[in-house]
């Protein structure tokens, strides 16, 4: 029987030996007489997991692209007396199967998205 350590040292090897060479993983587990069956499942099963982001402050532009924003007013706008909002996109995709994707979020939509996927725990 393989554990979950043995498998992520096969992976490791994997990645460090026969990757560059262009091996395919199939190819890899068979010369090292592993089911790949086996790993797939394992891959499958630790490699999608959600892991938990904590976000703290409204990310700020870096020096650059405030230069540029300053030296090219948009119509919208009369005077640039506030940096563009960022717009962020987000594909979440859980091991059940649910996916969910949001576009052109703003940092205030994006904050009400995570509170109401913390809701749903």
């Amino acid at each position: 029987m393989y554990s979950s350590s043995d498998f992520e040292r096969l992976f490791i090897r994997y990645k460090a030996e026969a990757m560059p060479q262009g091996e395919s993983i199939q190819d890899f587990c068979l010369k090292n007489k592993v089911p790949y069956n086996l790993f797939h499942k394992w891959y499958k099963d630790t490699r999608h997991q959600i892991v938990p982001v904590q976000v703290e402050g409204q990310p700020e532009m870096d020096a650059q692209s405030s230069k540029e924003v300053s030296s090219s007013p948009t119509p919208e706008r009369k005077e640039n007396t506030e940096p563009c909002p960022v717009r962020m996109m987000i594909d979440i995709r859980m091991t059940n199967g649910i996916r969910i994707q949001q576009r052109n979020l703003t940092y205030r939509n994006l904050r009400s998205l995570i509170e109401k996927l913390e809701g749903l725990c």
